[in-house]
């Protein structure tokens, strides 16, 4: 088995370090980051399940980074699909639901970051698939 390019480690790891970010205000803090970005419902329980959700795709983008190549075109394609899924949710809440501004605000910033994760993971996924 080949052994993946250092740019798909660095962006594994880049996928990561987002993922723990987010497990953080949502799994550890999320009464606080609720509290923060106001939004229209906090159920502290299925805020959690997401945030336990982007802490295993952290672990195994992790692990991902450190395996050989196949299993981390799997993680590419499991990061790309969820990304993608979670971006499409986000545009369903700026049209249809009434958000504050500040959860706008946000919702918008987490689309861009997805768009940009979305873009550079399916362009390495196809070099590395080369």
């Amino acid at each position: 088995m080949e052994e993946i390019s250092s740019k798909a480690k660095i962006l594994l790891f880049f996928d990561a370090i987002a993922a723990f970010i987010f497990t953080f205000l949502y799994l550890i803090i999320p009464e606080l980051y609720a509290s923060l970005i106001d939004p229209l419902v906090f159920d502290p329980y299925y805020w959690r399940a997401f945030g336990a959700t982007v802490l295993v795709l952290g672990i195994f983008a992790i692990r991902a980074a450190m395996g050989k190549k196949e299993q981390a075109l799997f993680m590419f394609e499991i990061i790309i699909l969820w990304s993608f899924v979670i971006l499409l949710l986000n545009f369903w809440e700026l049209i249809v639901l009434p958000l504050s501004p500040t959860y706008t605000e946000t919702t918008w910033f987490d689309s861009i970051l997805l768009i940009v994760l979305i873009v550079l993971n399916t362009t390495i996924y196809f070099q590395e698939k080369k």
